[in-house]
């Protein structure tokens, strides 16, 4: 989808008493586009960032509404080489994953430039991210906890690649170096790149700015990864980066393996329902990713997440904390377990729309780490 939101946030005062509405439409792509349904042609809360968390925000721009009103509008990661939110604002390049949407978000509060393009605070309103930050108490920006999601490691159908690993297998395999024998719990295999001769396990990671990417490497308890680990391949002559959740670098290369969120996984699975019953379309991107067992864990249970794998994490929704007001949109959609963004329902069969996408419901807080995460907390979780 692709259209500009005009709305400026002042526009919003009298809308914000209303209460969520639900509906679905055709199918859309990527972008918010189109007049919304029972209410004005432009959107005030715009996003970007994190492919992981971008459907399910796809799915919630469709049914949180303020006055009967859609407010969120979601860009996805990949998609048109730029982005212009704003009618009269900036058009600027489109962020790809959760590190560039967190700084083009700080460059538009800032007034400050973003790949070579100067934004202004009314550009953006919240970034996507899939990983957490370095904790500063009372810091700028909120990291609100939106969902939990788990990350394990995926695989195609048929590879050498074994269907259970434990962590420290997969830390060994991701700090190997090109032909090397690596000795997992399961048997001594290869790991090479994609042209090492032989190679059983090609380990790959998304692209630099991918939030699990950084979450990935953290649980492994990495900071330098092994040569053998690439981000980027080899298909027809052409150099192709690895983009988050997609499973073309596993059916496109043997032997590959690659982090793959479990919540993705599961959406991507359910896209037929989701287009039916949200009009928004989530894009199977996993050609035939198999999902592996981590510890002996399965990452589904009954084609849902499983929320007791061992590698689990929050995702979040940032904004700038000064930007939380009392009755304003951002607050009203964001703040507090009793946010719009928390609970949002399948306009079809109840189901909250959170789960409905492949993640965990953290209204009533989920402990990951050792720490606990709530839907909405605004507080907690600060960044500079």
């Amino acid at each position: 989808m692709s259209t500009k939101n005009t709305w400026r946030l002042g526009a919003l005062a009298a809308l914000v008493a209303g209460a969520v509405a639900f509906g679905a439409a055709a199918p859309a792509l990527a972008d918010p586009s189109g007049t919304p349904a029972g209410g004005p042609t432009t959107r005030p809360l715009a996003g970007v960032g994190s492919d992981t968390t971008q459907d399910v925000n796809n799915g919630l721009s469709e049914v949180v509404k303020i006055g009967g009103a859609k407010v969120l509008a979601s860009y996805d990661a990949t998609g048109t080489a730029t982005i212009n939110p704003r009618t009269g604002g900036a058009t600027f390049s489109r962020p790809d994953g959760s590190g560039a949407g967190v700084n083009a978000l700080k460059a538009a509060k800032a007034g400050t430039a973003y790949n070579g393009v100067v934004l202004g605070n009314n550009d953006l309103q919240f970034a996507r991210s899939s990983s957490g930050s370095t904790w500063v108490s009372g810091g700028a920006y909120a990291y609100v906890p939106l969902a939990l999601d788990a990350v394990s490691f995926a695989k195609a159908p048929t590879t050498s690649v074994p269907a259970n690993l434990t962590k420290a297998d997969l830390t060994a395999i991701y700090s190997a170096n090109d032909n090397t024998n690596v000795t997992l719990s399961v048997g001594t295999f290869k790991v090479g790149k994609q042209t090492t001769a032989g190679a059983q396990i090609v380990p790959f990671l998304p692209q630099a700015n991918s939030g699990t990417r950084k979450f990935w490497l953290s649980e492994l308890g990495i900071t330098t990864v092994g040569s053998a680990v690439a981000d980027n391949y080899t298909k027809a002559g052409a150099s192709v980066s690895v983009q988050e959740h997609d499973g073309s670098v596993l059916a496109d290369v043997p032997n590959a393996i690659a982090p793959f969120s479990i919540a993705q996984w599961v959406g991507q699975n359910n896209s037929g329902s989701l287009a039916s019953q949200y009009g928004v379309t989530v894009v199977d991107r996993r050609h035939g990713a198999v999902l592996g067992s981590v510890n002996g864990t399965a990452p589904t249970v009954s084609n849902v997440l499983n929320t007791a794998f061992p590698i689990s994490r929050p995702v979040f929704t940032v904004v700038k904390a000064a930007d939380l007001t009392a009755g304003s949109p951002l607050a009203t959609v964001f703040q507090g377990a009793t946010g719009l963004a928390y609970t949002a329902k399948n306009p079809t069969t109840g189901k909250k729309t959170i789960t409905d996408f492949g993640f965990g419901d953290i209204t009533s807080g989920a402990v990951v780490n050792g720490v606990t995460y709530t839907a909405g907390d605004v507080t907690s979780f600060r960044a500079n």
